[in-house]
């Protein structure tokens, strides 16, 4: 058994130092959130602990509140719009794989999706 105390309490990506088969990652409204994104290979699972948090996934938005669980599939794009200031947002993920995020800098190509590798 291994216990990692106060995750919640440090922003940022956890645990893959730990050698877990996850990244951990917790994120505040207090502080900006990254540009839009995707993945060519990996899922990533947002868990919404606390207040509440805007999404933009391909070219549909939605709010999340507190408890609910968003599922972004490889290759979707997404980013946060907005989050309220007393959010808390956790993260999970498999460990990185090189090549997989692609960034996005332009709303418009948000939407655009890049093929799913299987």
């Amino acid at each position: 058994m291994r216990v990692i105390a106060g995750v919640l309490q440090k922003e940022g990506w956890h645990l893959a130092e730990a050698g877990l088969p996850i990244q951990v990652g917790v994120k505040s409204g207090a502080s900006p959130f990254s540009h839009g994104h995707l993945h060519r290979t990996m899922a990533e699972y947002f868990i919404l602990l606390r207040g509440s948090v805007r999404l933009r996934v391909d070219d549909r938005e939605l709010v999340m509140k507190q408890g609910d669980l968003v599922v972004i599939e490889p290759g979707e794009a997404h980013a946060v719009i907005h989050a309220s200031r007393d959010s808390l947002l956790l993260l999970l993920m498999p460990p990185p794989v090189p090549g997989d995020k692609v960034e996005l800098e332009e709303p418009e190509r948000q939407k655009a999706k890049v093929k799913r590798h299987k």
